[in-house]
């Protein structure tokens, strides 16, 4: 029933009594962690989690991460761990956030607005210190790998030396700016396809890398994420940003001015990691959403100062998009 490189996870469901009736791999996510959905003979199902050896760090993470958000928000419970790897913990389910708030439209503002209150219970708070603050060194990384993947990889028109002078310099002042933001606790992957609805909250799962960084950081990750740029208007986005800002007792016009900063630092980092995926043959699903992004990061950018040259360059690019 299980793999046989799965055998290590086999020895612990039988040791605590989790035996399943029927066990289904699950796709992998960007590590090599794995997951295995076992289900059990009362039809309750469990996930089963292998770690590699190399992974081991990110386990101790998880495991911290859990420890520090559990009391503030709903995080799978671990319900075994062989200390070798192998887990058995809580599943939410086979529907995320991102599939809800696909097929039942009427439902996404109360789902938004639960997602915003687990949001604030994490940026509440203190870091614990299991992965060093975001930076503007690391942001400005992400903006570079996105020049690359976008204009190298995808296009395969390399920026002109004025024109890379015009994407450095907005580059640099962008990441500057959200580097000395207001700092809190950040999920870091806070998006749809890492919460579930469950009865009367929304479930965080993927929580590991969670860090210190801009205080709109996550906000931005849930709002304005692949699956919900064909339907996030200021009609739905408005009154989550208001609700955070107030739960977190933050003035909301400097609040807005962060959020709008940050947000184009995803975004253009965003169309970086879909473009390189096309580009390399590896997610043609992304395909569909590079559009999105590119318009999003367009409208974003400011049409004075370090960004305006920028904006020129990625409309002259993306005429149809920007």
């Amino acid at each position: 029933m299980f793999p046989p490189e799965y055998s290590g996870l086999e020895k612990l469901a039988r040791r605590t009594r989790h035996a399943p009736v029927s066990v289904d791999v699950l796709p992998g996510d960007v590590g090599r962690r794995r997951y295995l959905r076992l289900t059990l003979a009362d039809n309750r199902t469990v996930l089963g989690v292998v770690y590699p050896s190399e992974e081991d760090e990110a386990r101790r993470r998880w495991l911290t991460a859990r420890a520090a958000l559990r009391e503030k928000v709903r995080v799978p419970q671990l319900i075994a761990d062989d200390g070798m790897g192998n887990q058995i913990v809580e599943d939410f389910g086979r529907e995320d956030l991102a599939a809800r708030l696909a097929s039942l439209p009427e439902e996404r503002t109360t789902w938004l607005r639960r997602a915003v209150t687990a949001l604030a219970e994490i940026a509440s708070l203190p870091d614990p210190g299991i992965n060093p603050p975001f930076d503007a060194a690391l942001f400005r990384r992400e903006l570079d790998l996105a020049r690359e993947a976008v204009f190298d990889l995808y296009l395969g028109q390399p920026l002109t030396g004025e024109e890379r002078g015009a994407h450095d310099a907005f580059a640099d002042a962008l990441c500057a700016e959200v580097g000395a933001h207001p700092a809190a606790l950040c999920h870091r992957d806070f998006h749809a396809n890492n919460l579930f609805p469950l009865p009367e909250e929304v479930g965080a799962i993927d929580f590991q890398d969670m860090r210190q960084g801009p205080d709109s950081y996550d906000l931005a990750s849930l709002l304005w994420e692949r699956t919900t740029l064909d339907w996030m208007h200021a009609d739905v986005s408005d009154p989550l940003v208001a609700d955070f800002a107030s739960r977190r007792r933050i003035a909301l016009p400097d609040f807005r001015d962060r959020l709008r900063r940050v947000l184009l630092q995803r975004a253009w980092k965003v169309c970086g990691t879909f473009a390189r995926a096309v580009a390399q043959g590896r997610g043609e699903i992304y395909r569909r959403y590079l559009p999105g992004e590119l318009s999003l990061a367009a409208r974003l950018l400011d049409p004075t100062g370090p960004d305006a040259p920028f904006r020129e360059v990625l409309a002259a690019r993306f005429p149809e998009v920007c």
